[in-house]
């Protein structure tokens, strides 16, 4: 590959086309590929990532390596992982001058897992994040308790009022309550659709994440059950979802006994799940635990 061909300018749209264009290759919808060329938003998105001296840092995403090479100027070991095997490719040669550089070819959803057992957790991960795949990357970390020490993330818009959303609002649902049981949230800025190539059709989203270990989960799996089957018919009344639990998930319990937990902690049965806040359902989920354990 040419050395001009390395030495990428990611803000010129020209040149990444003809880079594509050489390589045989093409923004791909179905990874939603979108090279972010906005140099500031790059910057910033490094910027609020902290990056120390000797920090394991993980990319997801690199794509072209826009954000790669301004990460891997810090003495930090990056990590990156490429679903793409021509992005793969290009990186392994583009990224050659960074000895403390690594990339993982393949989906991060069945990688990261053996890269930290292989490496260790990172300490910090980034990552421009195609709509198709946040929720269910933000939630297999979470779920796994894979909590580095900060995320910095670029998601569509609707993601992101997703992971922010307040208790009783529209977008109040059971994966904002997963991500609020587990981060501290941050919404660092909004990025228009000009600031990518190809344009998407939405805005995007810059959010950092930030462990708060505030919450003592006496069965994860349990609270990770009862907030999706919860929200299932988020406009039917508390009452009418834990009848339906009851006669699945939750079955061990009872309708009844579910009743009670619920007004026990001061929730009307007539409320919707959107009016519960995560302070609650974490209460709830422990409660139901030790009713769990004592059978």
């Amino acid at each position: 590959m040419e050395k001009e061909k390395l030495d990428l300018n990611y803000d010129s749209i020209s040149e990444i086309k003809a880079l594509l264009e050489m390589m045989g290759l093409g923004p791909r919808k179905r990874w939603g590929q979108n090279f972010l060329i906005n140099r500031g938003a790059r910057e910033k998105i490094v910027k609020q990532l902290d990056i120390q001296e000797d920090e394991r840092v993980w990319e997801i995403g690199p794509g072209l390596g826009a954000i790669t090479k301004l990460a891997a100027a810090y003495p930090v070991n990056l990590t990156a992982f490429e679903i793409d095997p021509g992005y793969v490719e290009y990186l392994s040669r583009a990224m050659a001058e960074f000895s403390r550089f690594n990339i993982v070819s393949g989906d991060v959803l069945k990688t990261w897992e053996e890269e930290v057992l292989a490496t260790g957790m990172p300490d910090k991960v980034l990552g421009n994040l195609p709509y198709n795949a946040a929720s269910a990357i933000i939630a297999d970390f979470i779920e796994k308790d894979m909590l580095p020490a900060r995320l910095v993330l670029t998601v569509q818009s609707e993601m992101g009022d997703r992971i922010c959303a307040k208790i009783g609002s529209k977008n109040y649902s059971s994966f904002s309550i997963l991500c609020q049981s587990a981060f501290n949230i941050k919404d660092c800025g909004t990025l228009n659709p000009g600031s990518f190539y190809p344009v998407p059709r939405v805005a995007s989203r810059i959010i950092m994440l930030t462990p708060h270990h505030k919450y003592n989960l006496k069965d994860a799996k349990l609270f990770q059950n009862l907030i999706r089957d919860i929200f299932v018919s988020r406009r039917k009344t508390i009452r009418n979802n834990l009848t339906s639990m009851a006669g699945h998930r939750f079955q061990q319990f009872g309708k009844d006994e579910l009743f009670q937990v619920f007004e026990e902690e001061g929730l009307a049965l007539t409320l919707r799940s959107e009016r519960v806040s995560v302070d609650s359902y974490v209460r709830i989920a422990n409660r139901l635990a030790e009713i769990q354990k004592e059978k």
